[in-house]
């Protein structure tokens, strides 16, 4: 609620807030008095008993470009590779990426639905409280924001630890004598972490500017890369036809696991529903976008949908490219993307390939950081 002036009187607008379709805490057409004009966006949060503390210098697309950033189609593929093609194949890959990806959406949409009518920091433990049963909102509210939190706290570093294996792999590629360490993985990853936490504590315009840069790229390098692994395979320089035959591709089923092929297939969701793990982020943002309760609610859609389309035909490129499961899964570098890279394309282009995916992954631990220090209204 607004603290420094708690009286209510009717809005002075034309159109108070209270008459739009959102939660509010007050009844009819009253909102708590304040000594100047209010905007549509402050109108809405002191509706829902806030008061504005944040700058609205995020708009619909720096918004996106965070949300996108956290999603890193192109990092994230790399990073769970070896699930969606070491547990079920070829096959769990498109398969469990198409099947997935519905659900993932109708969830993004339900989000969406919320963030336009509560378009709060708090994003999913607030709105937890006003959609519980009575009597246990502060329950729901609690668990939520804590599990929320503690996936929260684990993004960045999961995804710096990726970053740091990429970076060591490309090395260890260059020297094919080096073979980097956990201790050398885990300072690197310490590093790059700092690095984020520093960049994070920037103004939140130089934030937005950041990650629209970083966004930016993460979009050109996921078309770049969608391009160029289908037209400079070498697999027909290998003896091999140039791309794997679709009856292969959709049918067969790789034994990466000992449970059956449709369990397989199912563990093989863990890279979609990771990889997919960021379209919430607008809503914790929406305290600092203007227009929030619309720019948020679409920004949520734009990433599930534009990634869940293109991370598809990504997995389609490595589904009908890839030679040898077993050795990408197995091999020596540590790093499944860099040996399948390694695989199927000249070591120049490999190499290439995989210096633009860690570019992405650096933009992607960014926008995790800023992301999760967004969340720090929560229940303790």
């Amino acid at each position: 609620m607004a603290t420094h002036d708690l009286s209510v009187a009717s809005s002075r607008r034309k159109k108070p807030v209270a008459n739009d379709q959102l939660t509010s805490v007050h009844g009819g057409d009253e909102l708590p008095v304040y000594n100047r004009e209010l905007t549509a966006d402050e109108e809405v949060l002191i509706a829902l008993g806030y008061k504005p503390e944040f700058k609205r210098e995020f708009s619909l697309w720096t918004t996106f470009c965070v949300s996108f950033a956290v999603l890193g189609l192109l990092p994230s593929f790399a990073s769970t590779l070896y699930f969606g093609l070491g547990y079920a194949g070829t096959a769990g890959m498109v398969w469990g990426w198409l099947i997935a990806m519905m659900f993932i959406q109708c969830v993004a949409m339900g989000m969406a639905e919320i963030a336009s009518s509560m378009p709060t920091s708090g994003g999913l433990y607030y709105a937890s409280a006003v959609l519980a049963p009575p009597g246990w909102g502060p329950l729901a509210a609690w668990v939520t924001g804590w599990s929320n939190w503690l996936g929260q706290v684990t993004a960045a570093p999961s995804v710096d630890y990726a970053l740091a294996a990429m970076i060591l792999a490309a090395a260890s590629i260059n020297n094919p004598n080096y073979t980097p360490t956990n201790y050398q993985t885990f300072l690197l990853t310490t590093l790059i972490m700092l690095v984020h936490g520093c960049v994070s504590s920037m103004p939140t315009k130089w934030i937005a500017n950041f990650n629209s840069v970083g966004s930016t790229i993460n979009i050109i390098a996921l078309f770049i890369v969608i391009v160029l692994i289908p037209s400079a395979t070498n697999r027909v320089e290998q003896g091999l036809p140039k791309f794997t035959a679709s009856s292969d591709v959709w049918s067969n089923i790789y034994e990466g696991t000992d449970w059956p092929a449709g369990i397989s297939v199912l563990m093989s969701f863990v890279s979609p529903i990771w990889t997919m793990s960021g379209f919430d982020s607008p809503l914790h943002l929406s305290e600092e976008c203007s227009n929030a309760n619309i720019a948020s609610p679409r920004a949520i859609v734009l990433t599930s949908g534009i990634g869940g389309v293109c991370g598809w035909f990504l997995q389609l490129v490595v589904a009908y490219t890839v030679i040898d499961i077993s050795s990408v899964i197995e091999s020596d570098l540590g790093q499944p993307w860099a040996a399948y890279l390694l695989q199927v394309l000249p070591q120049n282009a490999a190499i290439a390939v995989l210096a633009l995916t860690i570019v992405c992954a650096f933009s992607m631990g960014q926008g995790c950081m800023v992301a999760a220090s967004r969340r720090w209204v929560f229940p303790l």
